[in-house]
């Protein structure tokens, strides 16, 4: 698509203009025209590079309406590709409101994504977004400190963001405060200002805390021990698709601990842990077909969940309660079935190499199928 130049983009010889971003040749209807007709093709073929620059011409151009949007519009091309210096073009966009709705949060975004490539400047800027009070600006700050992205590791300056954060509301803040607390990083150790505010992200819905919280309770660490509170915030976080509170909620119904034993719910999020992904859901599950536990008992079940539990998983339930695995099939025993069919397999290839190599029993199925042909 062409585009028409109006006469205040004419340089003229007793006007300072400057040159064009792109071809750096004096400002002039037709220098400028050549590259953006040229960009234009570049970038509408997926060229990350020319999409930027495109979107610098544009920008450099006429001060209009139309310009601006077509600036950002490339920017936010060329970003959305990968193109790292686009990342704190198109942050200014959405700051300044420039081509489009001003946008902070958008704004912020991009210049988390650009400091996380780097760029110097995009975190002075998001320190700025920060000391001006925006929570999610303040708590994305202190992940960048936490993991040293975009500037050197400060697990102080972290804890200092997440707190101010958290303090205002933010509930992802929250639940990082309470990590930080209970790892003591960047701060003392202090269980029972975690619980606090595994507590506080909890009651506004945050389902890793839910699942943190419950542990708490479970294991009387920063509060009282309470299994019925603990079997309540795993329900909670298992209902809400925790895979890992679906396994901690199954054994709570499978040992009646903070409700009544109750065989059928245990296999029954056990189940749902194993289809998530959960390894001791998986390992679980296997038992429970095997041995009839909430369900009817099946051998080829367990079997087959035995298989999908990952090795690493099966080592380390090995070394904590002994279970034995057979050294051929390398699955746990199962009422002997399993290791009788190793135990069978190996028996019919020993019985094979040696009929094979004895003459007596080679005439006598000789003389057997003659027989039978007869």
């Amino acid at each position: 698509m062409e585009i028409e130049f109006s006469e205040s983009n004419i340089s003229n010889k007793d006007t300072n203009t400057k040159n064009c971003s792109y071809c750096n040749k004096p400002f002039t209807e037709v220098w400028c025209k050549e590259c953006i007709n040229s960009l234009e093709k570049l970038a509408e073929n997926g060229d990350e590079e020319a999409m930027y620059n495109l979107a610098v011409c544009y920008q450099d151009g006429e001060e209009t309406e139309e310009f601006s949007e077509k600036a950002f519009h490339w920017y936010q091309k060329a970003a959305e590709n990968g193109y790292e210096e686009a990342m704190f073009s198109l942050a200014l966009c959405y700051e300044n409101g420039e081509g489009t709705e001003k946008n902070l949060e958008k704004a912020f975004y991009w210049y988390q994504k650009a400091a996380e490539n780097g760029d110097e400047e995009a975190m002075h800027n998001l320190a700025l977004s920060a000391e001006n009070g925006f929570e999610e600006a303040v708590h994305n700050l202190a992940v960048c400190y936490k993991n040293g992205v975009g500037t050197e590791k400060n697990f102080k300056k972290a804890f200092h963001l997440y707190q101010k954060a958290a303090e205002n509301g933010f509930i992802n803040a929250m639940l990082n405060l309470a990590m930080c607390y209970e790892d003591g990083e960047g701060t003392e150790k202090n269980l029972e200002k975690a619980f606090y505010w595994y507590q506080k992200a909890a009651e506004n819905g945050d389902d890793d805390a839910m699942f943190n919280l419950a542990s708490c309770y479970g294991n009387g660490e920063g509060t009282e021990k309470n299994l019925e509170k603990a079997f309540y915030w795993y329900q909670k976080a298992a209902e809400n698709g925790d895979e890992k509170a679906m396994f901690s909620l199954a054994m709570y119904y499978e040992n009646g601990e903070g409700t009544e034993e109750n065989l059928e719910k245990a296999f029954y999020w056990y189940q749902k842990a194993a289809e998530n992904g959960d390894e001791g859901g998986m390992f679980n599950l296997a038992v429970c077909y095997e041995n009839g536990m909430g369900t009817e008992k099946n051998l080829e079940k367990a079997f087959y969940w035995y298989q999908k539990v990952p090795e690493s998983y099966k080592i380390k339930i090995n070394s904590e309660i002994g279970v034995e695995l057979c050294n051929e099939c390398k699955q746990p025993y199962i009422d002997y079935q399993w290791c009788q069919q190793c135990n069978t397999k190996r028996f019919q290839q020993d019985f094979s190499n040696w009929a094979s190599k004895n003459e007596f029993i080679n005439k006598f199925i000789e003389e057997a199928q003659l027989e039978a042909r007869n």
